[in-house]
């Protein structure tokens, strides 16, 4: 079941996660209000899970589309 809602979310959380990842780990601590020391690693597997979350909620979506249409 194909649905552009779904679709948009995913998409939104797919720029957010991305946008989490690359950020320079400067603005991380602007951001949150937070200035304790993280790593920068902790940032890439912070914005890693919601892309991949995205990413596999995008796909679903595509073959369930694609298995309608047939």
């Amino acid at each position: 079941m194909f649905s552009k809602t779904i679709y948009w979310i995913c998409t939104i959380v797919l720029f957010l996660g991305l946008l989490w990842m690359f950020l320079p780990h400067a603005a991380h601590g602007a951001i949150t209000g937070v200035e304790e020391e993280t790593e920068h690693y902790e940032h890439v597997i912070q914005g890693l899970i919601p892309t991949l979350l995205a990413l596999v909620g995008m796909i679903w979506n595509e073959k369930q589309s694609k298995k309608k249409s047939k």
